[in-house]
């Protein structure tokens, strides 16, 4: 008996295991309560950002868009709204191919920055040194990394609209050279001294192609597979050899010319190294994270990618606020793909219309709801 009471003094009341538990599960609750109000992704917001894209989306009266918004340690959250087919009103899909436009410049700019790592550019020289046989106006006075941060005071050879109509007259099934389209930029006379100023120009791009071409006696499509895309195993990303995207693709609209129309398979190769790449949401995740980081610079590379012109523009890569990526745009797809180190988030949009560059619409306000 006195065995009994000794073993029952050392068993807990069930008041006293009650009273455990419900201390045990208020701590839990206030630690979950802390742990919420620290994440990006909370409730709160995932709701918000769903009503944005939902107000947005009504706004542009596009087909249809698809943003990922990614959270490291918290995971991925999908914004899918409209059709990828406006005839068979297939979902979007984030299987599904895009052409991303001007984000290729992030591609083309690292390529060029891993070939001066090697030793074969160097960004103090000037174009005309590597490019003599171009004739390119002010050749002699504009360096390499004026063609990187957008300083070299070329004409824009997207800026003419002669180039655009005779597009629109072949059906835009014309296919475009590199030389071709350095001809339309340069019978229009320069915007300003190397140097000068800023100012956003496709040409300074298809240039540091045909600077990667010269150098390494390839071609560009190989020089950014090689240097960039294979190493970061980035197994849905292609420079096609062919007008027709990869199998699942969402069909892109343009309403450039009025009505909307199916400009999936209008010709890409107006665009080259600025403008040319096909990929995924989810490599566009991958990559705009290394990009941002800098991940296949060099220290000294890295600084020179990251030295923007009015705080806006660096080698190949924009920056807004913390947020560093690129935007694309091209017949049928605006996107865009941006990292911010301090939030550890990306985000990656794909619009399946250009016109009117609607994804300028969905990134502030998604960024406004993340940043609260």
């Amino acid at each position: 008996m006195k065995q009994k009471e000794n073993h029952m003094k050392k068993c807990p009341t069930f008041s006293t295991l009650a009273l455990c538990l419900c201390l045990l599960i208020t701590s839990c609750s206030k630690e979950n309560s802390w742990f919420d109000q620290n994440k990006i992704l909370t409730r709160e917001r995932i709701e918000a950002l769903d009503a944005a894209a939902d107000s947005v989306f009504a706004e542009v009266s596009a087909p249809g868009m698809m943003a990922l918004i990614s959270v490291e340690g918290e995971g991925d959250y999908l914004i899918k709204r409209g059709v990828s087919n406006t005839v068979t009103n297939e979902p979007m899909d984030e299987s599904q191919y895009f052409r991303i436009g001007s984000i290729t410049k992030t591609f083309t700019g690292t390529a060029v920055l891993i070939l001066v790592d090697e030793g074969k550019i160097n960004l103090d020289h000037s174009i005309a040194s590597y490019l003599p046989e171009y004739q390119i106006p002010n050749g002699d006075l504009i360096t390499i990394r004026m063609l990187g941060n957008m300083t070299s005071g070329l004409f824009n050879y997207t800026d003419d609209m002669e180039f655009w109509i005779s597009m629109f007259n072949s059906n835009f099934l014309t296919t475009y050279t590199p030389d071709s389209l350095l001809a339309v930029a340069f019978r229009h006379p320069v915007s300003f001294p190397p140097g000068a100023e800023y100012n956003y120009c496709n040409t300074n791009t298809v240039l540091l192609g045909l600077l990667m071409e010269k150098v390494t006696g390839k071609s560009a499509r190989d020089v950014i597979v090689e240097k960039v895309i294979k190493p970061m195993n980035l197994t849905h990303t292609y420079w096609q050899n062919s007008i027709f995207l990869p199998s699942p693709y969402m069909h892109g609209y343009s309403a450039m010319f009025g009505s909307l129309e199916d400009a999936t398979n209008w010709n890409p190769t107006w665009a080259y190294t600025a403008g040319e790449l096909i990929s995924t949401i989810a490599d566009l995740k991958i990559w705009v994270k290394v990009c941002a980081e800098g991940e296949l610079l060099s220290d000294a590379m890295k600084q020179e990618r990251f030295t923007f012109v009015q705080d806006h523009y660096g080698f190949c890569v924009m920056k807004a606020g913390n947020w560093i990526g690129h935007p694309g745009n091209i017949p049928g797809f605006n996107s865009h793909a941006f990292y911010n180190e301090t939030l550890k988030t990306t985000i990656v949009i794909v619009v399946n219309m250009e016109y009117g560059a609607p994804v300028e619409y969905f990134t502030p306000a998604f960024v406004k709801i993340l940043e609260k």
